[in-house]
């Protein structure tokens, strides 16, 4: 026996607003195929674009390719029930509210349809102008719902937009830092940016997240910031230093995370500066880390740097050919340097390795 009252015409003083209805998609799921025209009759003539069905199963295809406005389903019905629809939809279709009716009410299919995410709960026999309202409040929620995803949207956008200009304007703020610390030194010139590449070209080989290259990048710039606060006497000395002119040099790790580590922004740039001159072994600075406490980007940030440190002139040493820098890599992997990254180094080297020393000794200055 087909359980519905007759259509009666849609009326205004339902107390939806009509233009919430027009063009809207709703999906009607009945084993009952006179209630699925009915309710689509009716739905028609407020203007919305209806589909029906009185196979549970073609309405999980349906659920699972076409995007609806809402759902409307029959719980009880063979094979699938209004349920299985429900948990369909709210993993398919998140936004989309899904109303459920049933002629056996119950509290338990009222508790359990609530529970289970339903945005209302019908009972027939019904009133369209029932349907009409119900509909109406979901629409209007919905309407709501995607109101709120296209702000937020809009606001991640802009949110987007402004962390890259932020993150422009930062880097090239560090870059002029680095270019004035290094203009105390000649021989340091464009150190920060040669180590940069290098540093970059390492993760790579090494499989690190893109999103960290910048990081990278910038740590590279920085990791000799805390220069600032060393004395040209010691910073520029030609000559070997004295263990107390050393021990006010290794200063520079500190001066250098006190800089960084209070700008939220460079958390991690702090670290790895506070970090690249650590080794494998224990026996860096400053805090005598060892092996995988010291984290890898610090460890790559410290190949890179020594690398530029071997491979161009300094006051206290000629640029180093490319065989010494790589028999010295070889020998202190595992005590000074990480293994691993010291292997991508050479591997790197096998490939361009001419072309990166020519660089590093007159094309980066």
């Amino acid at each position: 026996m087909t359980n519905y009252l007759p259509v009666p015409k849609p009326v205004e003083a339902s107390g939806s607003e009509p233009e919430i209805f027009h063009g809207k998609k709703i999906l009607v799921i009945d084993d009952d195929k006179t209630i699925c025209v009915l309710i689509c009759e009716y739905l028609g003539k407020l203007g919305m674009d209806c589909l029906w069905t009185s196979v549970p199963r073609t309405a999980v295809e349906w659920i699972q390719e076409k995007e609806f406005d809402v759902i409307l389903t029959d719980i009880y019905m063979p094979e699938i029930s209004g349920h299985d629809i429900l948990s369909l939809a709210l993993a398919q279709l998140p936004h989309t509210p899904v109303i459920l009716m049933t002629g056996n009410p119950s509290l338990h299919n009222t508790i359990e349809a609530i529970r289970l995410g339903a945005y209302d709960y019908l009972t027939k026999p019904f009133k369209m102008n029932v349907v009409e309202m119900t509909l109406g409040r979901a629409l209007h929620y919905r309407k709501l719902v995607m109101e709120n995803l296209a702000y937020q949207n809009h606001l991640e956008i802009q949110v987007q937009e402004r962390t890259r200009e932020l993150s422009d304007f930062l880097f090239h703020a560090v870059q002029s830092l680095s270019l004035a610390l290094e203009a105390r030194d000649p021989y340091t010139q464009g150190h920060g940016y040669r180590v940069g590449e290098l540093v970059v070209k390492l993760a790579g080989e090494l499989g690190v997240a893109e999103e960290e290259h910048q990081a990278l990048r910038l740590a590279s710039q920085l990791h000799d910031i805390g220069k600032i606060g060393i004395p040209d006497s010691i910073l520029l000395k030609p000559g070997k230093l004295t263990t107390t002119e050393y021990d006010l040099m290794k200063d520079h790790v500190f001066i250098g995370y006190h800089i960084l580590s209070p700008i939220p922004s460079l958390k991690e740039v702090s670290r790895y500066v506070y970090e690249h001159h650590e080794r494998m072994d224990g026996k860096g600075y400053p805090r005598g880390l060892a092996g995988s406490d010291i984290h890898v980007n610090s460890r790559i940030l410290m190949v890179s740097e020594v690398y530029d440190a071997l491979a161009t002139e300094r006051t206290y040493k000629p640029a180093w050919p490319l065989r010494k820098i790589r028999d010295y890599f070889l020998e202190q992997a595992g005590t000074a340097y990480d293994p691993d990254v010291v292997n991508a180094l050479l591997s790197l080297l096998d490939k361009e390795g001419e072309e990166i020393l020519k660089l590093f000794q007159g094309g980066f200055s």
